[in-house]
């Protein structure tokens, strides 16, 4: 009885690959720009100023918070894209890309939660009282900033793997790799937000909110443009690396390399 290898399916993978850039632009877009949180309303506003906020945007914030909520999910595939070029690394019992799977898909969660928050919020303004408002606000930033160490692991499984890269040119540079580590250290302030209404330290202030945001996405673009380059290389290796047929004059083809 004989066996074969099955074909890995090179078109999904990069179908895969592509969902973290939908990602990057869907959030940046629906998220930042449509919903009015680049920046984002501060810490220190007023419950009345915050339920006036989503009144004078109610739409918008409905629209932006229901689309990302559902791209929201693309951040879940582009980390499993990831998981299988690592694993074309660390090998098919490596640790480190189940951590990287496993820390995208988790990150999606608070992201989810956080948009449906914020949603509620603009959905049901008119019912609302300026301090439910004001609570509800909290508790989605509370959520999507306070969750940081889930997406930490996977950036440092990811970083830790492509570094371990042995090809003399790697699948992700090293300096992907280095910054994330960047983005990682980037992160740690952020446990500062339940501590500060105003200043650096606030979830709209500049290390929280200008420097950790900005950090991130730069994490995501460059593994993005790195991780769709990588799976048509490692296509052409097995290609490569397959067995070609020579035919044989009045007998069966033989494999050669």
């Amino acid at each position: 009885m004989s066996t074969s290898t099955p074909k890995t399916d090179y078109s999904t993978w990069k179908l895969l690959a592509w969902t973290g850039p939908v990602f990057f632009i869907g959030f940046f877009v629906m998220w930042g720009l449509l919903a009015d949180n680049f920046p984002p309303m501060a810490a220190s506003t007023t419950a009345q100023d915050m339920w006036q906020h989503y009144k004078d945007l109610q739409t918008e914030i409905m629209v932006g918070m229901s689309v990302c909520m559902v791209l929201g999910s693309c951040y879940m595939t582009f980390g499993a894209a990831v998981s299988r070029v690592m694993r074309r690394i660390e090998g098919p019992e490596g640790m480190l890309a189940n951590v990287e799977m496993m820390g995208a898909t988790i990150t999606y969660c608070p992201i989810v939660v956080a948009c449906g928050i914020w949603l509620t919020c603009a959905l049901q303004i008119d019912r609302l009282s300026p301090d439910m408002v004001q609570t509800m606000y909290y508790l989605a930033w509370m959520i999507i900033d306070l969750a940081y160490m889930v997406t930490s692991w996977q950036i440092i499984a990811a970083a830790v793997v492509f570094l371990r890269d042995k090809r003399e040119k790697k699948l992700v540079p090293a300096w992907v790799s280095w910054w994330g580590f960047v983005t990682v250290a980037s992160f740690f302030p952020v446990s500062l937000i339940p501590f500060f209404k105003t200043g650096p330290f606030a979830f709209h202030g500049m290390f929280n909110f200008w420097i950790a945001f900005p950090t991130w996405y730069v994490w995501i673009v460059s593994m993005s443009i790195f991780i769709i380059k990588a799976v048509s290389r490692i296509e052409i290796e097995d290609g490569a690396a397959q067995p070609k047929e020579v035919p044989v004059r009045g007998g069966a083809p033989l494999a050669t390399r």
